[in-house]
């Protein structure tokens, strides 16, 4: 018989030669070439996906969606190079995890909620407010529709003007004077100060126009307000430092999220006033909230390194998020809207005074505060309307009413159907 030569897998993933010639058998030693190999190419994966990393860092959209996608790669790449089952699952495992970190950043990423971006010097410190539009400014604001994981931000949700007037208010359309029905106020945040709206698209704004100018009306409610600036405002004399006719409305128009902001458990304060609830069911107020400092910075993880992690949509989500809410915040608000009712009823007698309430529910827990606040006005006896009562249709598809997707602002046909149904209920004629 001649020369048989056969090829043995080894247990380790070595080849060895057995070659049988006649009576005689040799063994061939294992190359021990492929363990260096594979470290090599261990060493090279990890290297790689380091040096990929930090450029993905630097310049990539989306970072850190790349990021975990590239070290997820890498891990599952480096499996095979790995002798032994137990490092091996961990590899395994640990791409998984990385691999769900890339999917979350996918999300959010797509379904984060982004800042409007603003005209240099349109927002000022204000001593009593916090802070405030710039007086007699045009401003431009504008906001990018999506983020995307191949691209920087692009496309436009919005890109309108804010017209503020001399006394630091969103414009009003002109009323008639010799005929005029009364003056109708409003309160609140960016929902009545019309974010992403042209000056004629606000609430207040179409109150007035489609009275056909026999309302006046007056819009103290600006980005980030609360029932605390409301208070402010009432309190210290900046309602009737402007309103200079007989108002006989004043508007409220709330969201869940004003429990937050009074209660200081948002991460951007801006130095809004700050009330106390005192035990015997009084408010006074006590100094002012203040920005919460980054995550990063609490941790003592420094600025670059904040820096960096601000990159990512996860971190964003986790670091920007508000605290909860309890009992004592909601009995604060409640107090806060009762004082101000109180106020400008005083200053005002015969005023009417009512809340607009949007259901604007973006956490679990402002769906139950949203429910608290109506028991809550229904307690006080305070007169309030349901948005999703007077929206058609609001309550199964809220689309053809907000900006967009990312952005649950109230759009122009909300404002004018609410509009229609404010002067209905004031008893006015709707000029179409």
């Amino acid at each position: 018989m001649g020369p048989v030569s056969l090829l043995v897998e080894h247990e380790v993933g070595c080849c060895m030669s057995l070659r049988t010639d006649g009576t005689s058998t040799v063994l061939i030693a294992p190359s021990i070439a492929r363990p260096k190999l594979q470290s090599f190419l261990l060493a090279t994966i990890l290297f790689g996906a380091s040096a990929v990393s930090l450029l993905i860092l630097k310049f990539a959209p989306a970072p850190f969606f790349w990021f975990w996608l590239t070290w997820t790669a890498a891990l599952w790449t480096t499996i095979p190079a790995v002798r032994r089952s137990w490092p091996r699952a961990i590899l395994f495992s640990l791409g998984i995890v990385t691999c769900q970190l890339a999917i979350a950043e996918a999300y959010l990423i797509t379904h984060e909620y982004t800042t409007t971006v603003f005209s240099d010097g349109f927002v000022v410190p204000d001593q009593v407010l916090g802070f405030a539009p710039t007086k007699g400014i045009q401003a431009h604001a504008f906001k990018h529709r999506t983020v995307g994981l191949f691209h920087a931000p692009s496309g436009t949700l919005f890109d309108v003007i804010y017209t503020i007037d001399s006394n630091g208010l969103r414009v009003a359309p002109p009323y008639n004077k010799s005929d005029l029905a009364g003056t109708a106020v409003f309160f609140g945040c960016s929902f009545a100060f019309g974010e992403g709206l042209q000056d004629n698209q606000t609430l207040p704004y179409q109150v007035g126009s489609r009275s056909g100018g026999r309302y006046r009306t007056i819009n103290f409610a600006f980005e980030g307000y609360s029932p605390a600036q409301m208070l402010a405002e009432l309190e210290h004399g900046i309602v009737q430092g402007v309103v200079d006719t007989q108002p006989k409305y004043a508007f409220y128009v709330a969201i869940p999220n004003h429990v937050w902001r009074v209660a200081g458990r948002v991460a951007w304060a801006a130095h809004a006033p700050r009330y106390v609830l005192n035990a015997d069911g009084t408010l006074r107020e006590e100094g002012n909230f203040e920005n919460r400092e980054p995550l990063a910075l609490r941790l003592g993880l420094g600025n670059r390194i904040d820096k960096q992690l601000r990159k990512s949509a996860i971190w964003r989500a986790f670091s920007m998020r508000d605290y909860r809410v309890n009992d004592d915040d909601l009995r604060l608000y409640f107090a806060m809207v009762r004082r101000s009712q109180e106020l400008i009823t005083a200053q005002y007698p015969g005023i009417r005074f009512r809340v607009i309430l949007w259901p604007n529910q973006e956490v679990p827990q402002e769906r139950e505060t949203y429910e608290k606040l109506q028991e809550g006005f229904s307690r006080m006896a305070v007169p309030f309307d349901l948005v999703e009562d007077i929206l058609p249709g609001y309550k199964t598809d809220r689309s053809p009413y907000i900006l967009g997707s990312t952005d649950h602002h109230p759009n122009a046909l909300a404002n004018r159907l609410l509009a229609e149904h404010l002067l209905r209920e004031m008893g006015s004629n709707v000029i179409e």
